[in-house]
Formats: C-alpha cells, sequence, structure tokens
C-alpha cells in the first residue's frame, strides 16, 4: 500500500488508507479517481483519514472519534496496515506473575494502554500447528513441528520422527487472500538470514515463519524470496499491508520455565524496542493495528499435549480502546477472522464461523 506521509500526499491516498484499498511497498495500486478526503485528529495527535466511500459490505463509521469504514456485520475497522508479532509458549498466568514481579515493564505499560484479554486460547499444541492455523483456517491436519524442507518424507504420527519430516499443505492461505485483494504482505523472521530459509539455524526456527509450509509460497522461488525473509529487513515505516513477524528463540519467550529464567525479560525487552518502534509509526498512526500474541501454553506436549491454559494477547490500534480487558473466550481463528474483516477479505477455513474480536473496538 503506498504509504501515508502525513497527508503531504493525501489526495487519493487518505481515501484508500481509510477504505482499505491499495498495495504496500511492493506494488502501488493505479489512481481511482476517487476525490480527496478530509482528516480527523484525535487527542493525542494520531491523524487519519476520514471516509465517505466504502467497500461492499462496509459503511463509514467512527472508533475513538475518528472516521473510519467498519464491517457492518461485525463492526471492525479496515485497517491501513496490520503487524502480527507472535510469541511463544506462554500462559497468561505466567507472564502476569512476571508483569507483577518487574521482568516485563513493556507489557505492564501496555496492559495500562491498550486492549487485552483473559481468555484468549491456542487451538493445538505444539507450536506449528497454531502458527497454520492463524494463517490459513486450520491446522491442516499438522500435530507435530515437523520440517519445511522438501525431500524428507511424509509425515508419522510419532514425535520423534515428526522431527525428521515435511508437512507442507496445498491450501489457501492468508497470503493468496492479500494478493488477491491487491495488498502486499511479507513475513519476516529474525536470525533467518537468507530469504525463504527451511533449515533451522541458531535462534531461528522454520516452525515460527508458516508461509515456508505452504506450496504455492515455497515452491515458487521468486515469490517466496521477496515475501518471507529476514526480519533486519523490516522498516515499520514502509511496511506492507499485512506483516507477519516471528522473534527468534531467545526473543519469542520460549518455554520461560526455570531454566530459562531470561526468556520473558529477553522478550519484553525486544517488543519495547520494535513493537514500540511499530506504535510510533506511520503505518500505525495512520489507521494500523498491531496484534501481539502468544501461540499456545505453557504446557506444549507436542501429540499428547492437553493443556489449554488461556495465553497473552495485545491489541493496540488507533481504532481499539484503551485500558481495556476482554474476559470473551476467543482463539486465533478469531484473530484470523478479525484480520481478514480488517482487510476487506472474505473469510477462509474455521475463520468463517469465528466471531473477531470486535469487543477490543468500541462500538460505531
Amino acid at each position: 500500500m503506498t504509504r501515508l506521509h502525513i497527508l503531504a500526499v493525501a489526495g487519493v491516498t487518505s481515501l484508500l488508507f481509510a477504505c482499505g484499498s491499495g498495495a504496500g511497498d511492493d506494488t502501488s495500486s493505479p489512481d481511482s479517481g476517487t476525490p480527496k478526503e478530509d482528516a480527523s485528529t484525535s487527542p493525542d495527535g494520531t491523524t487519519t483519514p476520514t471516509c465517505t466511500t466504502c467497500p461492499t459490505g462496509y459503511a463509514c463509521g467512527t472508533a475513538n472519534g475518528l472516521s473510519v469504514c467498519r464491517s457492518s456485520s461485525t463492526g471492525i475497522p479496515l485497517f491501513s496496515h496490520v503487524f502480527v508479532v507472535l510469541m511463544e509458549n506462554t500462559s497468561l498466568s505466567t507472564l502476569s506473575t512476571a508483569m507483577k514481579g518487574g521482568s516485563a515493564p513493556t507489557l505492564t505499560s501496555w496492559q495500562s494502554s491498550y486492549a487485552t484479554g483473559t481468555d484468549y486460547h491456542g487451538v493445538a499444541h505444539p507450536s506449528l500447528p497454531n502458527y497454520v492455523a492463524l494463517t490459513s483456517g486450520d491446522t491442516q491436519g499438522i500435530g507435530c513441528d515437523c520440517g519445511a524442507a522438501p525431500g524428507k518424507g511424509t509425515c508419522h504420527p510419532l514425535a520423534d520422527y515428526c522431527l525428521t519430516c515435511t508437512c507442507t499443505s496445498s491450501v489457501q492461505n492468508l497470503a493468496d487472500q492479500i494478493e488477491t485483494a491487491g495488498k502486499t504482505w511479507k513475513d519476516f523472521g529474525e536470525d533467518m538470514g537468507t530469504p525463504c530459509n527451511v533449515t533451522d539455524n541458531g535462534n531461528y526456527a522454520v516452525r515460527h515463519n508458516p508461509f515456508l509450509y505452504y506450496d504455492d509460497v515455497q515452491t515458487n522461488a521468486s515469490r517466496c524470496n521477496s515475501h518471507v525473509v529476514d526480519f533486519s529487513n523490516f522498516d515499520p515505516n514502509s511496511a506492507p499491508d499485512f506483516s507477519f513477524i516471528a522473534p527468534n528463540l531467545i526473543d519469542d519467550m520460549h518455554n520461560p520455565d526455570p531454566t530459562n529464567s531470561t526468556n520473558i525479560p529477553n522478550g519484553d525487552k525486544w517488543l519495547g524496542v520494535h513493537g514500540g518502534a511499530i506504535l510510533n509509526s506511520t503505518g500505525y498512526k495512520s489507521g494500523g493495528l498491531l496484534v501481539v500474541v502468544w501461540d499456545e501454553d505453557d504446557g506444549s506436549g507436542g501429540i499428547v499435549g492437553t493443556t489449554d491454559d488461556p495465553v497473552g494477547i495485545w491489541v493496540m490500534s488507533p481504532y481499539a480502546k484503551t485500558k481495556y480487558v476482554s474476559t470473551t473466550k476467543a482463539d486465533h481463528y478469531a484473530l484470523l477472522a478479525t484480520i481478514e474483516d480488517g482487510l476487506g477479505l472474505p473469510r477462509i477455513g474455521k475463520a468463517v464461523q469465528a466471531q473477531p474480536l470486535k469487543d477490543y473496538f468500541p462500538a460505531q
């Protein structure tokens, strides 16, 4: 999507941001001839475009006093940019203890400023099926942290063999939807190194980059190399319409048990730096959405995992509620539905029947 330069190049761009149209840093949409729109400014100085014309299924409304196109059925606003940061294996109770103990000052600060939830859940164990569910609407039958590298054979339902097999899927996914809508996306993996890297290396985990598990991405070298890249390429001020961000195994709070007591502080510091940069970016301030969420709880147990404790989620947007705590039960399918509604996309998989996170946003 063409980036907004605080209305210096408002015109058509203003309406595109307000109504969820346009392209990101990879392509540009042609001028549609839509007339210019005015801008509205929130009490904190955030400037976003107003709207008078919205896509089919959306209507002009307001959120926090800002004009925005909103889904006529769910009320989810159309966002200029969506940023999703997926953290690892941490129950909300564990996070809460760390926050109370002073080990997570960033999250503590965010909790007093943005919207959070107390009943948000992963949909499976271990990690990978959650990542796939969030980006395709189903776990696609994956029950282990299998590989993405080709040529390793079909997965067998034994945990030890799962590590040596390949479980990519030929299914419609969020990337397909985004491109079909003329929008742009990237999967940013910290320490990935070379683009489209399907081999674990040091603190880089392939299983935390779900778009490598879709055949129509991985087997298309040009598409994969231009969309699945190292996090060093991420700039929140020139981000695509949708950014999926996977921190490395040091920064994602992976397994915060007594033997990994620094994981939560490490992840919290990382969020303070990079989440803070997103919150200060033009993409966010011009009507964006930042979601920081965990894939599953502390009890990741592979194919025998049974726990389903709530995990943390922070929902941040100029259009979202502030100082709000949701008690509504939700999961990754609800988040996928929110992303799809917020980018003007159709629903796929189990997101079709899911209720998006509409209570995180004020009524229009």
